[in-house]
């Protein structure tokens, strides 16, 4: 492993955004899910994966833009590679996963609910 040096009169710019992430983590406050859950609930805890990305990515790109200016990335690489992951990532898997067991779970309760109906008219 490379030996690290370190030099107090410049931070880091990854430590920087790190520093910046954990203030931001630390006073992040999740959605609660009370009661029945409906679909609003799904959309605040898909809001909220969001969140923790905008507040994560600024760290992965500044591990990019490191890169760049020390082993000589190029500017597509950071773009391409180091910006906007994890947002990408969640975006259209997790809050979509999320959303949809919302949908298919209010879908069911109204199936089920059309059932009760059915067989109490039968009744």
């Amino acid at each position: 492993m490379a030996e690290r040096t370190s030099h107090p009169a410049c931070p880091h710019p990854v430590r920087t955004a790190v520093q910046h992430a954990v203030a931001k983590l630390v006073s992040f406050r999740p959605a609660r899910v009370a009661g029945e859950p409906d679909m609003a609930d799904a959309r605040n805890l898909a809001d909220d994966l969001l969140a923790i990305a905008a507040i994560i990515d600024p760290v992965v790109a500044a591990m990019g833009e490191y890169a760049q200016s020390t082993i000589g990335l190029t500017h597509r690489h950071v773009d391409d590679c180091f910006r906007h992951q994890l947002r990408q990532a969640l975006e259209g898997n997790a809050t979509f996963v999320i959303e949809d067991a919302m949908r298919r779970r209010a879908e069911s309760r109204h199936a089920d609910s059309g059932e009760a109906t059915a067989a109490f008219r039968r009744a």
